[in-house]
């Protein structure tokens, strides 16, 4: 009689990037103690079981560029092994975490983290938002011309008809 075997298993990956680093979140549960992470300049590598030894992550990731590979930060859970992996060259911000175009169905983006590109443009602008406010002409006229500008809003409106009309109509 043979023994049962652990099935394979692609674990799920959420990645996001920033011009000088990557957040790669590696998802496995009941792995905390029980796995192998190899990283190089260009690769992941992870290997490990879950407690019961019913399944068996596996992971092997070619990455878009050259990271350092000496210099990561790493964090493990019962659920997760998180990464912050340093880029070599600081730049524009990575189209996609993996060397290929082709889909991986396990390796998606991290909304949690996510930030464009632009958001550092859009902080800068928030911080001249009063700024902005006041060259703006919010109320639609220059100083002095309040007097010459008529509201349709003050208008007097026509009286309102009696419900007799509208029973009759019924």
């Amino acid at each position: 009689m043979t023994g049962l075997t652990a099935v394979k298993v692609a674990p799920e990956v959420f990645w996001a990037p920033r011009k000088d680093r990557i957040f790669v979140r590696i998802m496995v549960r009941d792995c905390a103690d029980n796995y192998d992470l190899n990283i190089s300049e260009k690769k992941i590598l992870f290997r490990g079981k879950d407690k019961e030894g019913n399944r068996e992550f596996n992971l092997d990731l070619d990455l878009y560029e050259e990271i350092d590979s000496k210099k990561y930060k790493k964090s493990s859970s019962d659920r997760m092994v998180k990464l912050c992996l340093n880029r070599k060259k600081e730049g524009i911000f990575w189209p996609r975490l993996l060397e290929t175009k082709a889909k991986m169905h396990c390796v998606k983006t991290d909304f949690d983290l996510w930030q464009d590109e632009s958001d550092d443009e859009v902080e800068d602008d928030a911080a001249n938002w009063e700024t902005m406010m006041n060259n703006m002409n919010i109320g639609g006229t220059e100083m002095g011309e309040e007097d010459e500008l008529e509201d349709s809003d003050d208008d007097d409106l026509p009286d309102l008809e009696d419900d007799k009309d509208m029973e009759q109509l019924e």
